[in-house]
């Protein structure tokens, strides 16, 4: 008699995640900063697929874009995704615990990244009015 097994399998991948985008509210520009540490944890059993997402960390600044330092406001609007190593992550853990806004500029040393660029404000009120 022939016997399946099923086969376990287990994965997990780190991630650190960024954006910055501008806002125009009553006239007033301000600038939306977020970061995030996490964690996925996939697990496959035969055909079945699950993934577990642990947040280490997150932070989200709200500022006036007259507040914002120049290298601020030199960042592309848009959101980064990077998959870092366990051992890069720890370290953008520790930097978040000592100096959590230092993450909003750094590119860390990572195996894959996305970016998805934000429409302009500007553009997108255009839009709207033309619509």
């Amino acid at each position: 008699m022939v016997r399946k097994t099923l086969v376990f399998q287990k994965s997990v991948t780190y991630f650190f995640l960024k954006s910055k985008d501008e806002n125009m509210d009553n006239g007033l520009t301000s600038i939306t900063l977020f970061a995030r540490l996490m964690r996925e944890v996939t697990s496959v059993m035969g055909q079945e697929k699950r993934t577990q997402v642990d947040t280490f960390w997150v932070q989200i600044d709200d500022l006036e874009k007259g507040h914002a330092t120049e290298k601020l406001k030199a960042l592309p609007n848009c959101m980064e995704k990077y998959e870092v190593s366990e051992k890069v992550f720890q370290h953008l853990l520790q930097l978040a615990q000592t100096c959590p806004k230092e993450l909003y500029g750094i590119i860390p040393y990572h195996s894959k990244a996305e970016r998805e660029m934000f429409i302009p404000w500007q553009e997108l009120e255009q839009c709207m009015q033309n619509c």
